[in-house]
């Protein structure tokens, strides 16, 4: 299958392309490469390599940043997708797209499905439901795929930024008040490989198993390094960040489990697995 990879040098998208390597034709294009929110650009883009598939996994995720620059999260996590789908519907190519557990207010106590209503607490989330809504509206062949609080090997992150804290015996600073899915982006990656090929439309979940708090997630990284450091356990109130957050935001992978296709593992077995191939093989 020929495939066409926004955001190919991001997180999930470097590990898309390892895992496709050899079973599809991927072309890999950076924000170097094309400008999502130029229409041209993308429209001419699809239409010279005529894919069968188009994954955008370009988006502006820093939480803080989109707060204070609204303006330019609209452009990337809005109309980047809308332009997208526009050519994907014109030159009829199935859209994979990746969301986010920051569409839903985090007001519950248990994971969020696929069929809840969505409504963010910040710009962040709001500009990527609008980015859901506007996929929704200009193409019918569309997977919209949420998921949360991805790690992985190509750029740093909450996991990162603990490991390097506990090797150099920094202080950790962990909010209690913030509850979601850890995602591994190589299991993620799995995931999409394997549900690329389906006659398959809607909204999906895609997460590893299981929840925690951001304390609890640095308690399981101690634990797998076999090494402690001082956590200094803040409120979202004390953490003083320019963008709420929701407090709780966890994913379940229902629409997945419906069609007997949620294969990804828990979060803790991923988490050890990325940190024994990271930084202890």
């Amino acid at each position: 299958m020929k495939v066409v990879m926004f955001g190919g040098n991001g997180l999930l998208g470097s590990d898309i392309i390892k895992v496709c390597a050899g079973e599809h034709e991927v072309i890999s294009l950076g924000s170097a490469d094309v400008n999502i929110t130029d229409p041209e650009s993308v429209y001419n883009l699809i239409k010279a390599h005529k894919p069968e598939a188009v994954i955008n996994s370009a988006a502006m995720t820093d939480v803080d940043k989109c707060e204070l620059n609204p303006d330019m999260a609209y452009r990337i996590n809005a109309m980047g997708p809308k332009n997208i789908a526009i050519a994907c519907r014109d030159f009829n190519a199935r859209m994979i797209h990746i969301s986010t557990d920051y569409v839903f207010d985090g007001k519950k106590d248990s994971p969020y499905d696929e069929f809840e209503q969505v409504n963010p607490v910040n710009v962040y989330g709001k500009s990527k439901v609008a980015g859901e809504q506007f996929v929704q509206m200009c193409t019918e062949r569309f997977m919209i795929i949420r998921t949360a609080w991805i790690f992985g090997t190509r750029r740093k992150h909450f996991v990162d930024y603990v490991i390097d804290a506990i090797n150099k015996g920094e202080e950790v600073i962990a909010v209690k008040d913030m509850v979601s899915s850890p995602t591994y982006s190589l299991d993620l990656a799995e995931l999409i490989k394997e549900i690329l090929p389906l006659n398959q439309a809607g909204i999906f979940h895609g997460v590893n198993k299981g929840y925690c708090s951001r304390v609890q997630m640095v308690e399981a990284i101690m634990k797998i390094m076999k090494k402690q450091t001082r956590v200094q356990v803040l409120s979202q109130s004390q953490w003083k960040k320019p963008a709420a957050r929701p407090v709780f935001s966890a994913l379940k992978n229902y629409h997945l489990q419906l069609l007997d296709k949620d294969s990804m593992p828990g979060w803790r077995d991923a988490l050890k697995r990325y940190i024994r191939f990271k930084y202890v093989a």
